[in-house]
């Protein structure tokens, strides 16, 4: 069996599972809290499944990994070269370090898994996987998991924790059961047939929940009784399959429960920073730009529509803008500067002038204030403050932080020069719940103390504490410390933390896509998960 065990609950929070757990709603949960170490896990920036899980499973920030979102970026083009995958992951995993020091690996529905990274043992690949293409390593293994179901996207357009849409909302909550139980029933199997020293399985069910159902699960009054006995199923059969997967590792098995992210409400407001950029003399708007709209669609050919109903030929005027923005998910907006080296009508100067605009942008939204003359912005840095690493210079030159009751909106350009105010009530995708970057930690095991409750930890500790309790070597690289404090003094003075100078793989970004029509289906399946514009 498994030496170390990582489970991982895609979005889960204690704000959730606390109370919950005490209230004996999750007793296998329960149960591990009382003879382990918890506490939270702070999320990359952006808290989105993609960087965050990367980081985990890497020990580095994104500007070492180089993932920042689910698009990827560029900062010398107008428009994203495409969806990111596992081929943008420029380093060595924990999977593949602990593989090449001769531990038996298992990985299953780990983002980013595809395309497929082999390591030394199995993999089930991730919600990236485009139907019909391979989905596990060695391929035999998907005949072993025939019918097994990845991720299960919710109906777009559907509010569902609206009580008018409980029929959707059943519907929905009853497949990710089965999604939930069809995975612990296939773990389950794989630890009885191909054994491995570190195993880690991610399960998506609190992600999707709490973004559909966040009324459901905070603690207020549910608005329908059977909608609220279909999320406390979902959450029983995770609790079910942590108590199950814990019990076949065996009583020597470290189990590290984990999560990406954690979760809060929606925020009440959007901020249009586009506008504010604009109302700041940073971004050039088009005059008269409907009527312009108008004129195209009305008396251009069907033909000649696409070349020209574009957001540079009616919105923006692209080479007086010196920044703009866009959102890399609903709590984080990412800004560019238009540099004149970079990008091809570029008019911001390298150097001082660029330094200056972004003076301007972070001193700017940071004193932003919002209706009730709160802050706008928990955090708002420059992108050399926020990462380090070989990959900094793919991130925005600015990112800023939303505060817990402000977001940002998909199509940013378009939605927020299309507002006159700087604020307007968010409205995205129908969701009630929203990322935050309090996410979850659990040890339990033999080599780990009964802390309780315990200290934070950043996302990036996990793969060197997984290391050491394997008894691999830590590559000095990997940003974070291992996570010593909750484990044993007596384990530590018989196995001191030991590091290696291995340095990480270092490789160039490759499509990571078979065809256009796999990324594109892969693409509306994010949007509806709420994870794209």
């Amino acid at each position: 069996m498994a030496k170390v065990l990582i489970i991982g609950l895609d979005g889960a929070t204690w704000r959730v599972l606390e109370p919950w757990a005490r209230a004996g709603r999750l007793p296998h949960l329960a149960a591990l809290m009382a003879r382990g170490s918890w506490g939270t896990l702070r999320s990359t920036v952006p808290a989105l499944t993609l960087p965050a899980w990367s980081s985990l499973m890497t020990g580095r920030n994104p500007g070492a990994h180089g993932v920042f979102a689910f698009r990827r970026l560029a900062p010398d083009r107008y428009d994203s070269p495409g969806l990111a995958s596992a081929s943008d992951l420029r380093t060595s995993t924990l999977w593949e370090v602990a593989g090449r020091a001769g531990q038996r690996v298992g990985v299953i529905n780990v983002p980013p898994s595809y395309p497929i990274r082999p390591v030394n043992g199995f993999v089930v690949s991730c919600l990236l996987t485009p139907p019909g293409e391979r989905f596990t390593d060695p391929p035999e293994l998907a005949r072993e998991l025939d019918g097994y179901r990845i991720d299960l996207q919710p109906p777009r357009g559907v509010v569902l924790d609206d009580p008018a849409n409980r029929e959707p909302a059943l519907a929905y909550l009853d497949g990710l059961r089965a999604l939930t139980r069809g995975r612990a029933a296939a773990v389950l199997h794989l630890m009885r047939t191909r054994p491995t020293d570190l195993l880690g399985v991610v399960f998506y069910a609190p992600d999707r929940v709490q973004h559909c159902f966040w009324t459901y699960v905070e603690g207020g009054a549910a608005p329908d009784t059977d909608v609220a006995a279909g999320v406390a199923a979902v959450y029983a059969a995770l609790d079910e399959a942590v108590g199950e997967l814990t019990a076949a590792a065996g009583p020597d098995a470290t189990v590290i429960l984990v999560s990406d992210h954690g979760f809060g409400p929606k925020p009440a407001h959007a901020v249009h920073v586009n506008r504010w950029l604009a109302d700041a003399g940073l971004l050039r708007q088009r005059p008269l730009w409907t009527l312009r709209r108008k004129m195209i669609r009305k008396l251009l050919p069907s033909s000649w529509r696409g070349r020209f109903d574009t957001l540079d030929r009616i919105l923006v005027q692209r080479p007086r803008s010196r920044a703009w923005a866009d959102t890399l998910e609903p709590g984080t907006a990412a800004v560019w500067i238009h540099v004149a080296d970079r990008y091809p009508y570029g008019c911001v100067n390298p150097g001082a002038e660029y330094e200056a605009v972004r003076t301007e942008i972070v001193t700017g939204l940071g004193a932003l204030r919002g209706p009730e003359g709160e802050p706008v912005f928990q955090a708002v840095q420059r992108r050399e403050e926020l990462y380090h690493g070989p990959y900094v210079a793919e991130a925005p030159d600015v990112i800023a932080v939303c505060a817990p009751r402000f977001g940002v909106v998909y199509h940013s350009l378009r939605r927020d020069l299309g507002q006159r105010a700087l604020f307007s009530p968010f409205h995205e995708e129908g969701f009630s719940g929203a990322h935050d970057a309090m996410g979850i930690y659990l040890l339990a095991g033999p080599q780990v103390q009964a802390l309780g409750r315990h200290r934070e930890y950043p996302i990036e500790s996990i793969a060197p504490t997984a290391l050491h309790l394997l008894g691999v070597l830590i590559p000095r690289s990997m940003d974070a410390p291992a996570c010593t404090s909750v484990l044993d003094p007596d384990f530590l003075r018989r196995a001191p933390v030991r590091f290696t100078d291995e340095a990480p793989d270092a490789t160039a970004p490759s499509p990571g896509w078979r065809s256009p029509e796999d990324e594109a289906v892969v693409a509306a399946r994010l949007q509806a998960l709420g994870y794209l514009e």
